[in-house]
């Protein structure tokens, strides 16, 4: 970009596209964000709130293709893939292989840790000193295990991230886990990793309260308004072309630079971008419901089971499996009895009565765990931020710096390289 915008659209309401308004905004640019929903009604609306900075490493690694394979044949595990001739999921599983080596573990771990930790420390300022009413705890997480074998798995794992990144957990023995957590059937569990320095929050209280606070600042929020397509300016894009829910005719809005923050949806803007965008939808549910009279006082994960639980002061949630099964919007029950089913395994009283609400969201996995916060090659102007995983509510306000950076050409405060687009291949 020769000059720095003065107006810029963020296409995508998202965890993702609020972070991007607000460190554009605090850069002095004028911002609009449009979403084809809601603000915030996708994968920010309903997950579990966990604020990790040590999910380091990425899904991606040594021994997962072994797992996969196992998915295929079993639709009742915690991953599951859905066969077929999906060409686009085919080639993804394959990106996915290659980078199931421990080099390329190691070094997407990097990127990762540059994002998570910047945002984490994000969360805990700005919440306090804005009052936002999130639910917001710090009290650590806790990692839990069925048997002694999956528990001492992670030992070499634990040992990169205490010595790579400094974000040491600490080894509990089933006894000393529900010393710890009353709330764990006795036996039930061989043991867990605690780190400490987590955190857990309701991530729609979040989006509703970081949206008010950026239109009192002035930024200008769209719903119902539709993407269509952008109106090429040479090198650049001058603008889009929505459609509005309940309006007829579509509509050209104008910036001098835009966001695609439009998460899973992003590949099917392949053809507008003049790039293949490597992201797959990973479907992922929750259920939220009051709090059971015994709830775990700290957020955990199952993690033979894949199934998240996060008791907040205002209600209580269970999360996770993993579906690839392309855009489908159907909510499986069998899938939500997962849920039910891991948490059984180890608590007193797993859930309760009544459901609140049922949950999906697509996740937007990349093959490579790293997200892409990257110009566009067929747009100088149009940054692509999409592609978060799993760890998109942890790692959103790095990536909203980091976008501002981009676009306002300023040095950026982290390595550039591991978001570039072409790294994810």
């Amino acid at each position: 970009m020769t000059k720095t915008p003065q107006t810029v659209i963020v296409i995508g309401g998202g965890i993702i596209g609020l972070a991007s308004a607000h460190y554009l905004q605090q850069a002095g640019l004028q911002v609009q964000v449009i979403d084809q929903g809601g603000i915030g009604q996708g994968c920010s609306h309903g997950n579990c709130g966990l604020i990790c900075p040590d999910h380091i490493m990425p899904l991606p690694r040594p021994g997962v293709l072994r797992k996969g394979l196992s998915a295929l044949f079993n639709s009742k595990g915690p991953l599951s893939i859905q066969p077929g001739l999906n060409f686009r999921l085919w080639a993804w599983l394959f990106s996915f292989a290659r980078h199931c080596n421990e080099e390329k573990m190691l070094q997407a771990g990097k990127g990762r840790h540059a994002i998570l930790h910047f945002s984490r420390e994000f969360y805990t300022s700005f919440i306090e000193e804005n009052g936002i009413e999130c639910d917001w705890e710090q009290n650590g997480c806790l990692f839990v295990y069925g048997s002694r074998k999956t528990l001492d798995a992670y030992d070499p794992i634990n040992r990169v991230i205490t010595e790579e990144h400094g974000l040491p957990a600490e080894k509990l023995t089933g006894e000393e886990l529900e010393e710890m957590e009353p709330a764990f059937i006795p036996g039930a569990a061989a043991g867990a990793w605690y780190y400490k320095q987590d955190a857990h929050l309701r991530a729609d209280k979040l989006v509703a309260a970081w949206k008010n606070l950026l239109l009192q600042k002035g930024v200008e929020f769209i719903e119902q308004c539709e993407f269509r397509k952008f109106v090429a300016d040479g090198k650049s894009a001058a603008g889009i072309v929505v459609q509005r829910k309940g309006v007829e005719q579509s509509e050209q809005m104008q910036a001098d630079a835009l966001v695609l923050s439009t998460g899973a949806w992003t590949p099917l803007l392949n053809r507008e971008l003049g790039c293949n965008i490597p992201i797959q939808p990973g479907k992922g549910y929750s259920m939220t419901m009051p709090r059971p009279k015994v709830c775990p006082r700290y957020p955990m994960i199952l993690e033979d089971e894949k199934v998240a639980i996060t008791p907040m002061r205002s209600g209580y949630r269970l999360g996770s499996t993993m579906q690839f099964a392309g855009y489908d919007s159907s909510i499986d029950p069998k899938r939500l009895a997962l849920l039910k089913t891991g948490s059984k395994k180890y608590l007193r009283e797993p859930y309760c009565e009544p459901v609140v609400e049922t949950w999906y969201g697509w996740r937007p996995m990349t093959p490579n765990g790293l997200p892409i916060i990257s110009h566009a090659p067929r747009f100088e102007n149009v940054i692509i931020a999409a592609g978060h995983n799993m760890i998109g509510l942890m790692s959103a306000p790095a990536t909203g710096r980091h976008v501002a950076e981009l676009l306002t050409g300023q040095p950026t405060s982290i390595d550039a390289r591991p978001y570039h687009l072409s790294a994810n291949r």
